[in-house]
């Protein structure tokens, strides 16, 4: 076991490589079954495992009852809008583009809080987190190309992914001290299999075999990395765990050269670093407690 001051840092790593793992299943599912149908049975596969590890609670009706009655639960259900929005569009982009450049895009995360944080959370801005903005945006456009032959339409599901992550971050930390980690958790997992069920008349594939081991694992795997960074953070301060996020990169390219055979061309590996370089600055710049 790790020692303390070690254990953040190993959860971050972990957290990476299993939120990294969980999409490349999905990347391997996406050709056979829907984006909505991967998110849909993702959430009922959670409300299952939820309500098979209920009866081993303290008092489950009043667990149950705090589900689908929530405290503040229009935020709440914003919240898990946010979260299921960004889980579709990721699906959606890392069927379509290398597993290295989504992830790259997914550092946009902390530039775009930047750029929000003084419209819509009156927090002072300052220049260096401009900067910072500024440095990722033009790391987003060398990584996206647009109106370039090499353009990906696709990147643009991850960029609005990140808008999407960005607006629950958001509602959360207006949730703070009402809602924990497992209360936004049920809350995704609920609104996000009544908003897709909606569409499983119209996109239901059968899974076959080999597609429910995935589903699972895809499931488990996205939970378990959801926990682990969860753990990460109850144990040492954002800004010194920031850094450690940037081994999901290493994690997904490995990916790419392993299974697909892929690597970032130039242009591709500029945008990559110049998105790390905003989102350190981002990171650095924000104020204490942020």
């Amino acid at each position: 076991m790790p020692r303390a001051p070690l254990l953040g840092p190993v959860l971050v790593v972990l957290s990476g490589l299993l939120y990294t793992g969980g999409y490349v299943v999905a990347k391997l599912l996406s050709p056979r079954i829907d984006a909505l149908q991967i998110t849909f049975l993702r959430c009922a596969l959670l409300l299952a495992a939820a309500a098979a590890a209920s009866p081993f609670l303290p008092r489950p009706s009043a667990a149950w009852q705090r589900a689908l009655f929530p405290p503040r639960a229009r935020d709440m259900r914003l919240a898990g809008i946010g979260v299921i929005g960004s889980s579709v569009l990721a699906i959606l982009a890392y069927a379509r583009m290398p597993v290295v450049e989504v992830s790259a895009i997914g550092f946009t995360g902390p530039i775009i809080l930047t750029a929000l944080a003084g419209p819509i959370l009156g927090e002072r801005v300052g220049l260096r987190r401009w900067i910072a903005v500024a440095l990722g945006f033009l790391g987003v456009v060398a990584v996206l190309r647009p109106g370039l032959a090499a353009f990906q339409p696709a990147a643009v599901f991850a960029l609005a992914g990140q808008f999407a992550y960005a607006g629950y971050q958001i509602v959360a930390r207006r949730l703070r001290g009402e809602a924990d980690a497992v209360d936004l958790t049920l809350q995704s997992a609920l609104v996000g299999a009544a908003m897709t069920g909606l569409a499983m008349p119209f996109v239901w594939t059968a899974p076959e075999g080999a597609d429910w081991a995935m589903l699972v694992g895809f499931a488990a795997l996205q939970a378990a990395g959801q926990w682990t960074l969860a753990a990460a953070l109850q144990r040492a301060e954002v800004a010194s765990l920031q850094p450690w996020q940037y081994v999901k990169l290493a994690w997904a390219l490995g990916f790419d050269l392993a299974l697909f055979g892929l690597a970032p061309d130039p242009f591709a590996a500029a945008g990559i670093v110049l998105i790390l370089v905003g989102t350190a600055l981002a990171v650095r710049a924000a104020p204490a407690g942020r």
